[in-house]
Protein backbone atom coordinates (compact mmCIF):
# COMPACT_ATOMS: atom_id res chain seq x y z
CA UNK A 1 0.00 0.00 0.00
CA UNK A 2 0.87 3.52 -0.95
CA UNK A 3 1.68 6.19 2.21
CA UNK A 4 -0.80 9.08 1.99
CA UNK A 5 2.81 11.13 0.94
CA UNK A 6 3.37 9.32 -2.21
CA UNK A 7 0.00 9.29 -3.10
CA UNK A 8 -0.53 12.95 -2.15
CA UNK A 9 2.74 13.68 -4.52
CA UNK A 10 1.71 11.60 -7.40
CA UNK A 11 -1.64 13.09 -7.20
CA UNK A 12 -0.31 16.85 -7.35
CA UNK A 13 2.13 15.72 -10.11
CA UNK A 14 -0.76 14.35 -12.14
CA UNK A 15 -3.28 16.73 -11.71
CA UNK A 16 -0.59 19.51 -12.23
CA UNK A 17 0.99 17.99 -15.01
CA UNK A 18 -2.45 17.70 -16.51
CA UNK A 19 -3.58 21.25 -15.85
CA UNK A 20 -0.41 22.59 -17.78
CA UNK A 21 -0.32 20.43 -20.79
CA UNK A 22 -3.82 21.07 -21.46
CA UNK A 23 -4.02 25.01 -20.81
CA UNK A 24 0.24 25.00 -22.80
CA UNK A 25 -1.08 22.98 -25.92
CA UNK A 26 -4.24 24.81 -25.95
CA UNK A 27 -2.70 28.23 -25.76
CA UNK A 28 -0.06 27.68 -28.23
CA UNK A 29 -1.74 25.62 -31.04
CA UNK A 30 -4.81 28.55 -30.45
CA UNK A 31 -2.26 30.75 -31.44
CA UNK A 32 -0.92 29.03 -34.50
CA UNK A 33 -4.30 27.87 -35.60
CA UNK A 34 -7.47 29.93 -34.05
CA UNK A 35 -10.66 28.25 -33.40
CA UNK A 36 -11.05 25.68 -35.72
CA UNK A 37 -11.61 21.88 -36.22
CA UNK A 38 -7.79 21.74 -36.69
CA UNK A 39 -7.09 23.25 -33.64
CA UNK A 40 -9.33 21.10 -32.05
CA UNK A 41 -6.80 18.05 -33.62
CA UNK A 42 -4.02 19.44 -32.74
CA UNK A 43 -4.57 20.54 -29.38
CA UNK A 44 -5.10 16.63 -28.47
CA UNK A 45 -2.31 15.56 -30.12
CA UNK A 46 -0.03 17.78 -28.41
CA UNK A 47 -1.43 17.39 -24.79
CA UNK A 48 -1.14 13.50 -24.83
CA UNK A 49 2.61 14.37 -25.94
CA UNK A 50 3.07 17.30 -23.40
CA UNK A 51 1.24 15.45 -20.54
CA UNK A 52 3.74 12.52 -19.55
CA UNK A 53 6.54 14.76 -20.59
CA UNK A 54 5.27 17.25 -17.87
CA UNK A 55 4.64 14.52 -15.17
CA UNK A 56 7.97 12.79 -15.77
CA UNK A 57 9.65 16.60 -15.28
CA UNK A 58 6.93 17.09 -11.80
CA UNK A 59 8.39 14.13 -10.52
CA UNK A 60 11.93 14.15 -11.32
CA UNK A 61 12.11 18.35 -10.33
CA UNK A 62 8.95 19.29 -8.63
CA UNK A 63 9.84 19.18 -4.79
CA UNK A 64 13.13 20.98 -5.62
CA UNK A 65 11.24 23.39 -7.45
CA UNK A 66 8.43 23.61 -4.58
CA UNK A 67 11.30 23.80 -1.86
CA UNK A 68 13.16 27.23 -4.06
CA UNK A 69 9.89 28.99 -4.47
CA UNK A 70 8.71 28.28 -0.45
CA UNK A 71 12.16 29.94 0.27
CA UNK A 72 11.30 32.35 -2.53
CA UNK A 73 8.33 33.15 -0.77
CA UNK A 74 9.74 33.74 2.71
CA UNK A 75 12.68 36.09 1.29
CA UNK A 76 9.94 38.29 -0.57
CA UNK A 77 7.29 37.98 2.71
CA UNK A 78 10.24 39.14 5.13
CA UNK A 79 11.38 42.20 2.49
Amino acid sequence: MMDHRQLHRLLGSLIMSSFMSLALSGVFSFLEFGISWQWLKVWGQSTLIALPIAFSLDMVFGDTLRLFSGKLADIAARA
